[in-house]
C-alpha cells in the first residue's frame, strides 16, 4: 500500500504530465471562447494551483515522522581550527 507521501508524489507527477501534454489544440491550450463555454485558461490555472498545493503538502509530509509528529533536527557545522 502506498504511503501518503507516495500518493502525493504520484498525483504531482500526473499533473506535471498533463501540463506537459497541453498543446494549442488541447483543453487548456486554447484561449477562452464564449462560443464553446469552456474555460481553457481556468483549467490550466487550476492545474498549476493544484500542483503548487501538492508541492507544499509534499514538503510538509517529508518532515513527518512515522507517528505523524513533525520531525525536527539541528544542523551543526564546525570549522577546521
Amino acid at each position: 500500500m502506498a504511503t501518503f507521501l507516495e500518493n502525493l508524489q504520484t498525483r504531482r507527477n500526473a499533473i506535471a504530465a498533463e501540463l506537459a501534454a497541453i498543446t494549442s489544440s488541447a483543453a487548456g491550450g486554447k484561449p477562452n471562447a464564449s462560443a464553446t463555454g469552456i474555460d481553457h485558461v481556468g483549467y490550466k490555472d487550476g492545474l498549476y494551483r493544484e500542483l503548487r498545493e501538492i508541492n507544499e503538502q509534499i514538503a510538509a509530509a517529508a518532515n513527518l515522522n512515522a507517528d505523524g509528529t513533525v520531525s525536527t533536527w539541528e544542523h551543526v557545522s564546525e570549522g577546521i581550527p
